[in-house]
């Protein structure tokens, strides 16, 4: 009980640190997650246009046509009749479209003129833009085919509104077999967390490995009567507790604010998150081995973790990088994280658990032995030439 308080009293100087990549976390982690996440559902959300109109025909035929603009996108007064100040107006954005309907509007349409009634101006700069055209150029069509089949006028205007209106409420969907083409939330927060978490561990961890290792902490526990197998039992045990305290809280705090995401592949992310886990306790006690001041295992806890963030697809998505580097990055752990954490994604539910998933944990753990033997190994050798 006394190493297991011991520990957790060392880890008080790393408060402000430890809330400090908590919150980088959670705002940039959240951030850069919404920011990639796609889903199954709406794709492509068509948006509002800014139009200006000019009516210069002032009959049934025009103000009904600007009634539609009106219910479908945001019109707004040019204040002005000068073609030029549009003009000016459209490229600076301060509408994005104008429509001028010329003074003969009603008559061209009457007799069967769509293509030459009105006048657009445009910037030309968005999808909106020219989805807007085909929109109004629809328009006018469907009102001269009404016309032609002996409606009056109040009908073709009433038929087309509510087709063009009907026609606007569908969406576009993107079905695929696949899940490789989505990236979910979820896939976004634990992939930076790769960042957050070996930050918050190497630091927590780290700070408690050196405390245990100053001389009056090690004498005060040795004269407690606990054996040398039962005292290093219960400093690597608190060690652990410590670790998995630290990564529950990260795991719940992806869920909190995931709410609104499904996340039925969790447990999956989760199982991935403590190999993690694994790794960064490893790479703290391999530091800590390496040097016992506290700048210095900051310098190297910065240095290791964020280089092979860049590595590794954390900061920089792998689809970016050349071969060369890939290939580079399969030497360091983060890129087995990083590389399960995208098969879960990329992966049917169904499918997961097997050789390719326990492939990369097992790799995962693997480089935490790696870094607990690099660190015992140099402990011994410091202990053996007294360095």
């Amino acid at each position: 009980m006394s190493v297991f308080k011991a520990v957790f009293k060392s880890i008080k100087s790393t408060w402000g640190n430890l809330i400090l990549y908590f919150a980088i976390f959670t705002f940039f982690g959240n951030l850069s997650a919404k920011t990639i996440a796609t889903t199954n559902e709406t794709m492509y959300k068509e948006t509002q246009v800014t139009v200006a109109i000019i009516n210069n025909d002032e009959s049934a035929l025009s103000n009904g046509l600007v009634d539609y603009l009106k219910k479908t996108q945001k019109v707004v007064n040019p204040k002005t009749d000068s073609l030029e100040d549009i003009n000016e107006n459209t490229r600076f954005g301060i509408y994005n479209y104008a429509v001028i309907i010329p003074e003969d509007f009603s008559e061209k349409l009457s007799a069967g003129d769509a293509e030459n009634a009105l006048e657009y101006i445009s910037a030309g700069s968005s999808a909106s833009e020219y989805l807007l055209t085909q929109k109004i150029d629809d328009y006018l069509k469907d009102v001269v085919i009404y016309l032609e089949c002996g409606y009056s006028e109040k009908e073709a205007i009433d038929l087309t509104n509510k087709q063009m209106i009907k026609l606007e409420e569908t969406k576009a969907l993107v079905q695929s077999s696949t899940e490789e083409e989505h990236f979910s939330f979820f896939t976004g927060m634990y992939t930076f967390n790769a960042y957050s978490l070996m930050m918050i561990l190497c630091t927590c961890i780290s700070s408690a490995l050196l405390f245990m290792k100053n001389p009056d902490v090690k004498n005060r526990i040795s004269v407690s009567g606990m054996s040398f197998q039962k005292r290093n039992a219960a400093i690597i045990s608190s060690v652990l507790f410590l670790g998995i305290i630290l990564t529950s809280l990260c795991i719940v705090a992806v869920h909190i604010l995931g709410l609104n995401y499904s996340s039925d592949k969790s447990i999956y992310y989760i199982i991935n998150t403590f190999a993690l886990m694994l790794i960064g306790i490893g790479m703290s006690y391999f530091i800590t081995s390496i040097s016992a001041s506290e700048n210095i295992i900051a310098m190297l806890s910065n240095m290791l973790t964020l280089s092979m963030c860049f590595l590794c697809g954390v900061f920089v998505s792998t689809d970016l990088m050349s071969e060369s580097v890939l290939k580079a990055a399969q030497f360091l752990p983060l890129y087995w994280y990083v590389s399960a954490v995208h098969y879960i994604n990329d992966t049917p539910i169904g499918q997961i658990w097997g050789t390719t998933f326990a492939t990369k944990i097992s790799i995962e753990i693997l480089f935490a032995f790696i870094f607990f033997a690099l660190g015992m190994i140099i402990s011994r050798k410091k202990e053996q030439y007294a360095v």
